[in-house]
């Protein structure tokens, strides 16, 4: 709450934020502008060589959104994931730690602090759902997995683990001592990884245990957009101060070898303890002294009253006093704990949908591992002897065989019939000579000078013919070509490479995508060689456009809420954030809108007039307030917060119904 006549008029800041994990990072401009932060971009990078080039890395972004903004920035909050913070010491590993003090000195950066990714999104889903969370968030890197069982908004366990391909058994293993203190909260919730779609599965199709989940855990994927979102506004929420001077931020690295922020407590001042060079972050000024402070800035002004006028003036600033004191100052929060009435069913609905597309050329080599002989046929002469009667023509493509080797007859060849010697004592053959190629290629067709071939479907005692001279030409050897497995295994890779690294395509508020439905497809493919070409190697150029298909979640909660209306009692109201939802099952249809099959859990609660209560309890003590609602509205359980400076108010309710604030939680 800000009084108009203490009120300092803001001025444009801008902060550098650095997300770190194990292997890539994002590096993030904020402007800060009348308490309002906002994300102007954001430049993601991967390692070029592990930690040791951290700050090459970051540069390179870091130039490219300052060039983009026109903008030098140098305070810094770094943000990072759990299994990068030493929970013994409370602070960033040493060999971490020492990275990032050598990248702030090198850049000329002022830190303001760290915080821990999963407080972040703890902070996000509370405010996106407006609900205390209860839920197990799982933290995936490379190598690392942290797991955080928050229970009513507060944090029950924290876990890190290192990471296997077995993710299920990596979670059971967490699981195991989460439990070990209490009932494990059967929503689980992935964020920031590869392959979340693939994990999920994994989870859903594991049967666990009746000792690990009451019911069928509920498994979300939180997007990196999500997750950017929540790093914003915590660290907006940090940054918001109530005092009328500037946060005073560390100068340089050196003098620092803690930075933290204390989560959920906002930033005020920076103090620095020059015998121990630790950041102590203190809680903010609030309002009440900030105006003490400001009052007493104005010079003093003697006035002089007589007793009765002064008694008057002293009595009206008294009122005045408990009139600011209760208009700005004394507030109440007012949880109320409702009966309530459990809605759950699978539902069919069509909605609409958008798609976005965005698409990258690249380019990837592989050694081929197709095989093939080459060579040349063994060629030679052979003379054809004919004992039959008649003149035989051989055409050209007869089969000869000799050594169980195949040979083809080169040209037609007439060979004379056959005749007797002059005596009539025996009978010569008629005789030609022609030309054979061998069928195969290699030296196993050399044939030795004297071989007899037979031709095939002949009789090989009435025809036949004999090489009078040695076969030669025949030779082989093998290649390496390429395959059809080669062209197929360059396109797998492209694609999972332009999963990874296409850029990440613009999610609107609300939206949420429909990952079932991806498609990854070429534009364009230019293989380096053809199939059976000889090559050692076979290179691919290809463009490729991912194209994603989104929906409207508000849209589909409101479709939802229309179709739960039916089941739910007359006494009770069911709000959209009291919905949750599973997809079972998601299709494109050819009316351009998706058919959805989901599973809903939805908890309806009794209705209650918050205005009419407040006009009820304004103003009453706690004992009063007990007796309305249980007599007047039935209600049995509630919390309440009461903030009130002066002790002799602090068991009454405002004066002013705008400073209660009535919520409804469910028993």
């Amino acid at each position: 709450m800000k009084i108009p006549f203490f009120s300092k008029k803001e001025k444009k800041e801008y902060f550098l934020g650095i997300f770190l994990k194990e292997s890539q990072g994002i590096v993030m401009i904020f402007l800060r502008e009348n308490d309002h932060l906002e994300l102007l971009d954001r430049e993601k990078f991967n390692y070029t060589n592990g930690w040791e080039n951290l700050t090459n890395d970051v540069d390179e972004s870091l130039y490219k959104l300052e060039k983009n903004l026109e903008i030098e920035i140098n305070k810094t909050i770094i943000f990072v994931y759990s299994h990068l913070v030493d929970e013994k010491i409370g602070d960033i590993k040493p060999v971490y730690l020492q990275k990032i003090k050598q990248l702030t000195k090198a850049l000329d950066l002022k830190p303001m602090g760290y915080i821990e990714c999963y407080e972040a999104v703890n902070y996000y889903l509370q405010n996106e759902n407006n609900s205390a969370l209860t839920a197990i968030l799982v933290e995936i890197d490379k190598t690392q997995v942290g797991i955080f069982s928050y229970i009513g908004g507060k944090i029950d366990s924290k876990i890190v683990l290192g990471r296997t391909d077995n993710i299920v058994a990596d979670l059971t293993e967490g699981f195991e001592e989460i439990k070990k203190k209490n009932t494990l909260p059967s929503r689980i919730i992935l964020y920031d990884s590869d392959n979340l779609d693939d994990t999920t599965t994994k989870i859903l199709s594991h049967r666990w245990g009746s000792d690990y989940f009451i019911q069928i855990p509920k498994v979300d994927i939180l997007s990196e957009d999500e997750v950017v979102n929540g790093l914003m506004k915590i660290f907006g929420e940090q940054i918001k101060t109530s005092s009328s001077t500037e946060v005073p931020v560390v100068e340089t690295i050196n003098e620092v070898t803690n930075f933290g922020f204390i989560v959920n407590e906002d930033v005020g001042e920076v103090k620095i303890d020059q015998t121990d060079t630790k950041i102590n972050i203190l809680p903010k000024t609030d309002w009440k002294a900030k105006a003490w402070s400001i009052m007493n800035k104005f010079p003093a002004i003697k006035i002089n009253f007589s007793g009765k006028i002064f008694f008057i003036v002293g009595i009206l600033i008294i009122i005045f006093s408990l009139f600011i004191n209760e208009y700005y100052f004394h507030k109440a929060e007012l949880t109320l704990y409702l009966p309530s009435q459990n809605i759950n069913k699978d539902i069919n609905l069509e909605l609409e949908y958008r798609t976005s597309s965005s698409s990258a050329s690249f380019s990837e080599a592989i050694s081929t591992t197709g095989k093939q002989e080459v060579g040349d046929k063994a060629r030679g002469q052979v003379t054809i002897h004919n004992f039959d009667d008649k003149e035989k023509v051989f055409t050209k493509g007869s089969i000869l065989t000799a050594s169980k080797l195949e040979f083809i007859l080169d040209t037609d060849v007439k060979v004379a019939s056959s005749s007797l010697t002059a005596d009539g004592s025996a009978k010569l053959p008629g005789k030609n000579s022609g030309t054979v190629t061998a069928s195969a290629i290699g030296i196993d067709g050399n044939l030795s000078k004297s071989q007899r071939f037979s031709f095939d479907g002949l009789s090989s005692s009435v025809y036949f013919a004999v090489n009078d001279s040695a076969f030669s030409g025949g030779t082989k050897k093998q290649i390496q070509t390429v395959s059809k497995k080669d062209q197929e295994e360059l396109k797998t890779i492209i694609i999972n490479k332009a999963k990874k690294e296409i850029p990440s395509i613009k999610v609107l508020p609300n939206e949420a995508i429909v990952s079932a439905l991806s498609e990854t497809n070429f534009n364009k493919m230019i293989y380096s060689k053809e199939i059976g070409e000889e090559s050692s190697k076979l290179t691919l150029q290809a463009t490729v456009s991912v194209t994603q298909y989104l929906y409207n979640k508000q849209t589909f909660l409101d479709k939802v809420l229309v179709l739960l209306k039916p089941d739910v009692r007359k006494e009770y109201s069911l709000e959209k954030e009291k919905i949750s939802y599973t997809i079972n099952k998601i299709k494109k249809e050819d009316s351009n809108l998706l058919s959805v099959n989901a599973g809903v859990s939805a908890k309806a609660s009794m209705k209650i007039l918050s205005d009419e209560i407040k006009n009820n309890i304004v103003g009453k003590n706690e004992s009063k307030i007990k007796e309305i609602l249980k007599s007047r509205y039935k209600i049995e359980g509630y919390n309440l917060n009461i903030g009130e400076p002066l002790p002799f108010l602090n068991n009454y309710l405002p004066f002013f119904t705008k400073n209660i604030i009535i919520k409804n939680s469910s028993l």
